[in-house]
């Protein structure tokens, strides 16, 4: 024992003098450093470089110093906080959060949350405090303790629910799970509660009692609920765990149940308000669940039972088959709504097998069918006589009088903006308008096509169609009565109704009266149609002699027109196409209007406008041609014309004939003699000029001329080498005084009568040439009506 303390003594004497010793070579600062990195390169060495940079330390340092700091802190501490704890280790945050994650993963007693490091001794020691507490308040709320330790709480739940009956001495409540209370707390609040709802008499809503007793809700409910299944409350709760659950107590609802059973027996309906009134607060589900087997009827705001719609159906049937009215609400309770009943109308209307849109008026009132055509039957006597009188008074031109009417007063408008002029020159073109006696060679055989007649039905939905679309034929056609006369006259007949079933009787009424009312209009006018057929110009035989002059006069003017140039040719095209083309598209529309009682009697004063109006009221497969003829009026082509008319009688069915040379001789005569026999009688200068330009046309190139008075000089100018020279030269000369005195006649229009000394030189001078014309208008008529020389072109 000696010896071995001898050699210890030995060993410290030389580690003292190899401390105190002299060293021969020692290595600089900047030798360590070198070695050191080098090490760290070779990762030979692991340490971390402190953050003056003039240490090392080794992670394994740095998770002693954490675990030490954790023990000092109580079991809790930041990691962003140990840097400024740490000052020993002085290493940046990132090495001390690595080293803390490895911490976490090695030990299962350590956890990192939300930055901080908390053991399990920390743990306990936060049960015990909450458990301190708990005992001391009978529950705590984990949202409390989230605030009071800085923790989530789904953390806190599971650290908790692990200590529960160990730590903790009381229970987590499991439709809440943010609340721990103790047994004690759970016992004295079924106590409370017991002893509240025990005593409640009447309904009472959940969500009061717990404001005013500070229950906890959910454990209320689960106490309640409890009591309830167990038999130990006598009640029911209406209304689940909602604001508007409500408690009611057995003895209430037997109360309850008792009313709502003897007035559903006595009555045979109940009403919802009536139930509210007694605390029921879901009355609809309430009556479903008491009266499962019962047959029952929910309205609006009632149920009534079978009886009573056995009792609605019955009166309604008998209604029915005896053809009379009903008004329903007068069977029912005078508290159903006029909706309820109109509901419950439906519903037996529906059994029925009726349709209820066509015999219930006011919602309440039930109309037979029989009683609607007895209704309907007042009106024919009126309708007969009406229709005889519209007859009478407008014998033809029924509907287009009234558009004539308009259409002549836009015309006038425009006409009177024309000056004198124009005037002359329309007076003009009459002189040489159609001459429609005879038939000539091209007289067409006029067929008629029958066309298939559309249905009541068709017919009305073509017209709304037509009405709105085209917007010409908004009001109906024939006007028969107006609501109000309808309603009056039911009022006298039928003193017995109430004043809303003859409203809406008549807004009933008044479309199929209207309707029944253009029919008996049709038959008036196809009787009396066919009682004058002889008399009146749409029969076969006047269409056919019509048409075949005005197709031959629109040819053989259209033949004419191509010995001018082409602007002038389009003149003459426009003017035929705007007067002869005119009156046979005007005839053909009338004819076809004739089944749409749309006729006028004289065809010629029929408007664009009009003839828009009979093509909306055409069968598709006739609109489409007399469309494109009615469009090529406003051409430049007679022959385009032509033939959208070719087509337009093919699908008319009128059938056409080629002409012969003789028939065209006898109109190109008729038509010469027409215009001679009117120039006699004239003494127009400016229609005698206009006459005999057109005859001699005629005489040089044996072709008429439908020509308006602005082509006057391009006639003369064309008879230029036609006609001798001196009857050119006259003629040139006549036309110039016309224009002279037309000028004239503008002037003084336009200054109008004074006695200035201009005025008076005008008058002078308009005298003279008056004279003149006057002298002159002898042998302009005898050029054509003398013995007729023989023309340049002839010789």
């Amino acid at each position: 024992m000696a010896a071995a303390w001898e050699e210890i003594r030995r060993l410290a004497a030389d580690f003292q003098r190899a401390q105190f010793a002299e060293v021969a070579h020692r290595l600089s600062e900047r030798n360590c450093i070198e070695i050191v990195t080098k090490l760290i390169a070779e990762k030979q060495l692991e340490v971390v470089h402190t953050l003056d940079g003039k240490e090392y330390v080794t992670p394994a340092q740095i998770s002693r110093e954490i675990r030490d700091e954790l023990h000092v802190c109580g079991g809790k501490c930041g990691i962003c906080f140990l840097p400024l704890d740490l000052e020993v280790i002085n290493v940046d945050l990132l090495h001390i959060e690595n080293r803390a994650n490895d911490i976490v993963k090695s030990e299962k007693t350590i956890q990192l949350v939300l930055g901080q490091l908390i053991n399990e001794s920390y743990l306990d020691q936060l049960a015990e405090e909450i458990n301190d507490k708990l005992q001391e308040t009978g529950q705590v709320t984990i949202s409390e303790l989230c605030k009071a330790y800085d923790l989530p709480g789904d953390f806190l739940i599971q650290a908790l629910s692990r200590r529960l009956g160990r730590i903790i001495h009381g229970q987590l409540d499991q439709e809440n799970r943010g609340v721990i209370f103790t047994e004690a707390f759970v016992s004295r609040h079924r106590a409370r509660i017991r002893g509240l709802f025990t005593a409640i008499t009447r309904p009472t809503p959940v969500s009061n009692l717990i404001t005013r007793y500070g229950f906890q809700e959910h454990l209320l409910y689960s106490v309640l609920e409890e009591l309830v299944n167990t038999g130990r409350l006598k009640g029911t709760v209406v209304g689940g765990r909602q604001d508007k659950a409500v408690f009611v107590p057995d003895i209430y609802a037997r109360t309850q149940s008792n009313w709502v059973d003897s007035f559903f027996k006595q009555n045979g309906y109940l009403e919802f308000d009536a139930l509210y009134r007694l605390g029921i607060p879901d009355p609809a589900g309430y009556i479903k669940k008491r009266y499962k087997s019962t047959q029952l009827l929910f309205l609006r705001a009632a149920c009534v039972g079978q009886e009573i719609v056995d009792q609605v159906e019955a009166s309604v049937e008998e209604a029915i088959s005896s053809g009379n009215w009903i008004d329903v609400a007068t069977l029912l309770p005078s508290s159903l709504s006029v909706e309820d009943v109109g509901i419950l109308l439906q519903q037996v209307m529906r059994s029925l097998n009726k349709n209820s849109s066509d015999l219930v008026f006011t919602d309440t009132i039930v109309v037979s069918e029989k009683f609607l055509s007895s209704c309907a039957d007042l009106f024919s006597d009126m309708m007969q006589q009406k229709a005889e009188k519209e007859m009478k008074n407008n014998p033809v031109n029924i509907i287009t009088e009234e558009d004539l009417k308009q259409a002549s007063g836009l015309e006038n408008s425009y006409a009177n903006k024309k000056d004198k002029k124009d005037e002359r020159r329309k007076k003009a073109t009459e002189g040489s308008g159609s001459v429609r006696g005879g038939g000539g060679g091209n007289a067409r055989e006029i067929k008629i096509k029958k066309t298939k007649k559309k249905s009541r039905k068709d017919a009305d939905s073509d017209e709304e169609s037509q009405a709105t679309s085209t917007g010409l034929n908004k009001q109906p056609e024939f006007p028969f009565m107006s609501q109000e006369e309808i309603q009056d006259v039911l009022k006298t007949r039928m003193q017995d109704c109430p004043e809303e079933l003859i409203t809406e009787l008549a807004e009933h009424l008044i479309r199929p009266l209207t309707k029944t009312y253009q029919e008996v209009v049709r038959s008036v006018f196809t009787s009396s149609t066919s009682s004058s057929g002889a008399s009146r110009r749409q029969t076969m035989k006047d269409l056919q002699e019509e048409f075949s002059n005005l197709y031959n006069n629109v040819r053989l003017f259209e033949k004419g027109t191509k010995h001018f140039t082409d602007e002038t040719q389009t003149n003459l095209a426009k003017h035929l196409l705007k007067t002869a083309c005119t009156d046979i598209t005007n005839l053909i529309f009338n004819f076809l209007a004739s089944d749409s009682m749309m006729t006028t009697e004289n065809y010629s004063t029929i408007t664009s406008e009009v003839r828009t109006k009979i093509l909306g009221k055409l069968p598709e497969d006739t609109k489409g041609p007399l469309t494109k003829l009615h469009t090529s009026l406003n051409g430049k082509s007679v022959e385009d014309f032509l033939l959208c008319l070719d087509s337009a009688v093919d699908i008319c069915g009128i059938m056409v004939k080629k002409g012969d040379k003789k028939k065209e001789r006898q109109v190109l005569f008729q038509h010469r003699q027409a215009l001679i026999e009117q120039l006699k009688v004239t003494e127009d200068p400016a229609l005698v000029l206009h006459l005999t330009s057109v005859l001699l046309f005629q005489f040089s190139t044996h072709c008429m001329l439908h020509a308006p008075g602005r082509s006057v000089p391009q006639i003369i100018n064309f008879l230029s080498g036609k006609i001798p020279e001196d009857q050119h030269s006259l003629l040139v000369k006549y036309q110039g005084l016309v224009v002279k005195q037309l000028i004239s006649q503008t002037r003084k229009t336009e200054h109008g009568d004074g006695d200035t000394t201009d005025n008076l030189e005008e008058e002078e001078g308009a005298d003279t040439i008056r004279k003149e014309l006057q002298e002159i208008t002898t042998a302009i008529k005898d050029l054509v009506l003398r013995p007729r020389k023989s023309s340049v072109t002839e010789e």
